[in-house]
């Protein structure tokens, strides 16, 4: 089976890729996936309860209604979506690179992946760009009922939020209260009437469990700071503006042992074994010198009353299918060109939570799968026209943009990113597929 654009997700990047493409006539194949992570066809979504937070809304609406939204309107346009889940794909084996006049024809140069040697023209025998065009070596796509080859594929697999295991921090059929108070996102659940100016904790101590601490103290009466360590490994300066918090409490060298219910079967306290070692505050690497470990200290079990628990310990890209074919930061999200959806490899595109540690909202999530689109639809033009790929596809991300990732990471191949600014030139700007 071979398809002009294949998009690996299901959530609101993918759909929104997928129906931006659809309406160009690309006819794509959406890969959802099937439990992929440990999270059903629709991503992240389908574990949160209300989103009153995504335009169009007025009343709040459940998330897993709103990822059935996205798959009726990317089916409506002619997506055909299958629940598989990619399990390996192949990207550049059995390729090489080449240099052809630059993007669309325009001075300067690109590099694009062909079948092998002996699929390149010979001398003399008409267009090149053509031949070129037309002898670049699709990608091959395996899940475990079908391959698929793809000319551009769009990668929108999402990341999933780190999750701590204690009894009563499951789904409600394993008895526990996850979406009935313990959440992994303090902007998605934090303004939810469940915990509404009453105490709730936050599990973590970095900046972004700072972030979701202080964000709380918005709507909730009280916010704990639980941290096994004595010390945080937040920024000074975000650690200090928590510390400074009247609505902030932390609790050093302590760990969640147990989540326990109220009466309307919704989280109401929880069981924390405290150490008793003494607190440091602002400390750790890269800011103070590191405490002493209190591990040796007695410890005690005490019962706190929060409505809300919110896992702010990170998230893990859906990225390990991709053993390592793209460039990919030290977290390993993909890495794309700043201003694009553009990978390290020509005609692959990177959309959502992959490739966004920052935001992980749905609403940019959906954006960034537009971009995706487009990029991969203007991708696509080029090689039909005849012309080269388009620079920003076939360029790997400079250096002085990837500082977060090991140079183990970076490919030997560097490429130039000078005539980015060609990638939207004048004749190609009315897109078909737009809103």
């Amino acid at each position: 089976m071979h398809t002009r654009m294949a998009i690996i997700g299901g959530g609101p990047a993918g759909h929104t890729a997928a129906i931006y493409a659809a309406r160009a006539e690309l006819e794509p194949i959406m890969f959802e996936g099937w439990m992929a992570g440990g999270i059903a066809p629709g991503g992240q979504l389908t574990t949160t309860t209300y989103v009153e937070n995504f335009p169009g809304f007025v009343e709040p609406i459940m998330g897993i209604d709103l990822t059935d939204k996205f798959r009726l309107q990317s089916v409506r346009y002619g997506t055909r979506i299958f629940t598989e889940t990619v399990t390996t794909i192949d990207l550049q084996s059995h390729m090489h690179r080449v240099s052809i006049p630059g993007l669309y024809g325009a001075p300067g140069h690109a590099s694009v992946s062909l079948r092998s040697a002996e699929d390149e023209p010979p001398p003399g025998s008409g267009d090149s760009h053509s031949a070129l065009a037309h002898n670049v070596r699709p990608f091959t796509l395996h899940t475990p009922e079908r391959v698929v080859t793809a000319d551009a594929v769009i990668i929108a697999t999402g990341a999933s939020a780190k999750r701590l295991r204690f009894p009563g921090s499951g789904d409600e059929a394993e008895g526990g209260y996850w979406n009935r108070g313990i959440s992994a996102c303090a902007i998605c659940d934090g303004a939810s009437p469940l915990i509404r100016n009453k105490p709730v904790a936050v599990v973590g101590g970095g900046d972004s469990a700072m972030e979701e601490a202080m964000f709380l103290t918005r709507y909730a009466s009280k916010v704990y700071i639980i941290h096994r360590f004595n010390y945080l490994e937040a920024s000074k300066s975000m650690a200090r503006r928590a510390l400074a918090n009247p609505k902030i409490e932390i609790l050093w060298n302590s760990e969640v042992k147990e989540a326990h219910g109220n009466d309307q079967e919704c989280l109401g306290s929880i069981t924390v074994a405290r150490s008793l070692g003494p607190a440091v505050g602002v400390s750790g690497p890269g800011n103070l010198v590191q405490a002493p470990s209190a591990a040796a200290a007695p410890t005690k079990l005490e019962r706190v009353e929060v409505n809300g628990l919110f896992f702010a310990i990170g998230h893990k890209p859906a990225t390990e299918f991709l053993q390592g074919q793209l460039e990919l930061d030290e977290y390993g999200y993909i890495i794309t060109m700043p201003g694009s959806t553009a990978t390290s490899v020509p005609g692959v595109f990177a959309a959502g939570d992959v490739m966004d540690r920052k935001f992980r909202q749905a609403i940019t999530a959906a954006g960034s799968g537009c971009m995706a689109a487009l990029e991969a639809e203007r991708y696509l033009q080029a090689l039909d026209s005849g012309a080269s790929a388009p620079l920003a596809a076939a360029a790997s991300v400079p250096q002085q943009y990837t500082s977060a990732a090991p140079a183990s990471q970076t490919p030997s191949a560097a490429f130039d990113f000078s005539s980015a600014s060609q990638l939207q030139p004048a004749e190609t700007q009315g897109v078909s597929g737009g809103a």
